[in-house]
């Protein structure tokens, strides 16, 4: 069978060109990650939101790869092998066509383009075609009327029925349905529902009929699409991107015999389909329960609705990538308002119809296109943690933040838009980086605020029709009120995740932070000079009464700290410290100085931390220890040198005393000591729990391996002890 659709016109040099650009673009992004890579460089971030963005991104690319393989096996291996096999269809054994296409006050000069193209269809093919128009008025429909009969003087080649539509797009598409359905049509008959500004490119009847008879299980077929926009050079670009992202995506879907939407420009259908009443049923009274607002009738979207049937009934559903439809726009007034308009209305019936959808599972929709239908609900989420971070970054002045997700931006995109535009007749332009960008991101904002107002519907291009469901009165207020208040918290949420994967927040240290600060408002911390308390440095009267006296006297579930000042604080009797919550803080080692003036007739150590009072009960005589009644939380010492005077006759003697000794403490903390030599043993710690010791510096001289070794066996056992009981 001979092709009649036209040839491709080869790549021009400027689209070589671009090309090569976006490849230097996303070196140059590549390059930018390199150098930014350093692990300094990336600490800026939390180490965790580093992480979870990582496992993000790979699962959002890796979702993209297997899209973009899937439509390469499609385009490259399974569809040519379909279309060899269809092409051997002879043009007699093609099913009779059948035009169904609603047109509402379309411009004259598209009208003539849509109408001509399906008297030049009629003519390609073996038998004559049905078509029916269902204009906006008796004047729209003789003018379609001569243009028909321009080309085919007496209507040799088509049987055409007129109606005029009244209550909107939906009602005149299943009025007409049912007119089709009273006719006397062949049972293999496939029915065309077409929108009255697309043109069909020549040879796309033969292109798709065959498959009608390939595929039996086959309820519907659509077509690739290209724009023909007049009064808007962005607004043509950005369709000329969303055409090639929806040629991808329509292939990688076809791979599964599904396709994720059919759309309203231009799709055919199997008569047995097309022709059920409760086709026609649904797609004029198309409604969704909503638990927030109620029941509602779908405004626009009838694409959608038919799609939904043919995926309730199982149909297999095609996507044909050779076959051309050109979609005609016109675009006055504000281009923003028109493209915020369009995406309202999209997105809209998106999220109206895949909820239901979801619900049929995977066993009727299939595995693939039920997770794609899944993460359409997700995606929207996902694709603003990028602009989240740039934002992020920005407002905490994060400069190499920014570098690195502009780097990726530069990196990504493009090579996104080539894959995208491989193939295409379409060419790749520097325009098309930032409307993607623009349009993911603002495409995003716009999913989030319809999945909370489903009902609010409108329709500009059709007479600037609109739906709401919100009611009146105090039910309005209500249902409005909770749409806001959940719109609001599920930003607020997105925020708080943004925060913690740049690093602004961190959800759980701050709020241990916030439980730390309630408890500190609760419980006080006493703090105490020593001074006023009559410990006075360097006056060479004993401090050790005073001390001990104001420990006595502290309350004993107050938390307090005992400062000490600079300086030499003479301790003629031991210190005993026997309560919890107690940190006694000098100035530093060498700088606050406690000097014990006594000798082992006095005391076993110069400073004992025990529990007052405790109870010693025997333990196991195997273990050869005791175990505290109670234990004391919270004991910390720091920031002083501890040294021992002896008197004169006394310094070629041994010393009996200990120089700290922590017995039955279950929390606590010893740091930045200092304890000179003349102590028996510097530090002691008997039945302690989690004792924390840093920086206690020893001021013994260290014994030569001859003095290490012990004299008699009695000598090594009292060595072992003394080396086990110290740290």
């Amino acid at each position: 069978m001979t092709q009649l659709a036209a040839p491709r016109p080869p790549k021009t040099m400027t689209a070589h060109l671009n090309s090569i650009l976006f490849l230097s673009l996303s070196g140059c992004g590549f390059l930018g990650l390199y150098l930014l890579q350093s692990p300094d460089q990336m600490a800026v971030w939390n180490i965790f939101g580093l992480i979870s963005l990582g496992l993000i991104g790979i699962w959002r690319w890796s979702w993209f790869i297997v899209r973009m393989m899937r439509a390469r096996i499609y385009l490259h291996w399974v569809f040519p092998r379909w279309r060899r096999t269809a092409d051997q269809v002879p043009v007699a054994a093609l099913p009779h066509m059948c035009f169904l296409v609603p047109t509402y006050k379309e411009e004259p000069w598209i009208s003539e383009r849509v109408f001509r193209a399906i008297a030049h269809e009629a003519k390609t093919l073996a038998q004559p075609i049905t078509v029916l128009v269902n204009s906006s008025s008796d004047d729209e429909n003789a003018f379609i009327r001569s243009l028909l009969e321009a080309e085919d003087p007496g209507l040799q080649t088509m049987r055409v029925i007129w109606m005029t539509q009244k209550d909107g797009k939906r009602k005149a598409m299943a009025d007409g349905l049912r007119v089709l359905a009273d006719l006397d049509l062949p049972p293999d008959t496939v029915i065309a529902l077409m929108d009255g500004d697309s043109e069909l490119e020549p040879g796309t009847l033969r292109q798709c009929l065959p498959f009608f008879r390939l595929f039996p299980k086959m309820g519907a077929l659509t077509t690739d699409e290209i724009p023909v926009v007049n009064g808007s050079y962005l607004f043509s670009e950005w369709f000329h991107m969303r055409f090639a992202q929806r040629h991808s995506q329509m292939c990688s879907d076809s791979l599964s015999h599904k396709v994720m939407c059919l759309t309203g420009r231009f799709s055919l259908f199997r008569a047995e389909a097309a022709l059920a009443p409760s086709f026609a049923d649904q797609l004029e009274n198309d409604s969704l329960d909503d638990w927030l607002w109620g029941r509602f009738k779908f405004l626009s979207g009838d694409d959608k609705s038919t799609w939904y049937w043919l995926l309730r009934h199982r149909y297999d559903m095609l996507y044909v990538p050779d076959a051309i439809v050109y979609s005609i726009e016109t675009i006055s007034g504000s281009v923003t308002d028109r493209a915020y308009n369009n995406m309202r209305r999209w997105y809209g019936n998106m999220l109206r119809n895949s909820s239901r959808a979801i619900a049929l599972g995977p066993r009727t929709t299939g595995g693939f296109i039920w997770y794609s239908l899944i993460d359409q609900r997700i995606s929207y989420w996902t694709c603003l943690i990028t602009p989240g971070f740039l934002l992020a970054a920005l407002l905490q002045g994060n400069w190499i933040g920014m570098g690195v997700v502009i780097s990726w931006l530069c990196f990504s995109r493009p090579l996104m838009l080539h894959l995208i535009f491989w193939g295409r007749s379409s060419e790749i332009k520097p325009i098309h980086f930032p409307l993607l960008l623009v349009s993911q991101w603002s495409s995003s904002l716009v999913k989030i605020w319809t999945q909370m107002n489903l009902a609010q519907q409108k329709w500009a291009n059709r007479g600037n029709q609109s739906i709401s469901a919100a009611g009146t009165g105090f039910e309005r207020i209500a249902k409005r009120s909770t749409a806001r208040f959940l719109l609001v918290t599920q930003l607020f949420c997105f925020g708080i995740f943004l925060g913690w994967f740049s690093g602004a927040l961190n959800p759980g240290w701050d709020l241990q932070g916030l439980l730390l600060s309630y408890q500190s408002t609760q419980q006080s911390v006493q703090q105490i000079n020593a001074m006023e308390h009559g410990i006075q440095p360097n006056d060479g009267q004993d401090d050790a009464a005073a001390l001990n006296a104001l420990l006595a006297e502290l309350p004993p579930q107050t938390e307090a700290i005992i400062n000490l000042p600079i300086g030499e604080i003479d301790l003629r009797s031991p210190l005993a410290i026997g309560r919890s919550n107690l940190t006694i803080r000098g100035e530093g080692a060498g700088r606050t100085v406690l000097t014990a003036h006594f000798g082992g007739e006095t005391a076993d150590a110069v400073i004992t931390i025990r529990p007052q009072d405790s109870q010693l009960v025997a333990s196991s005589v195997t273990q050869g220890s005791t175990a505290m009644s109670t234990k004391l939380q919270n004991v910390r010492l720091s920031g002083f040198t501890l040294r021992l005077v002896r008197a004169n006759d006394a310094i070629a003697q041994e010393s009996t005393v200990d120089g700290i000794v922590v017995d039955g403490v279950e929390t606590g903390a010893l740091t930045h000591l200092a304890i000179e030599a003349g102590t028996r043993q510097p530090l002691v710690m008997k039945q302690t729990g989690h004792v924390r010791v840093e920086y206690v510096a020893d001021g013994r001289p260290v014994p030569s391996i001859e003095d290490e070794r012990p004299n008699s066996p009695q000598l090594e056992a009292e060595a072992r002890a003394n080396r086990e009981s110290m740290l």
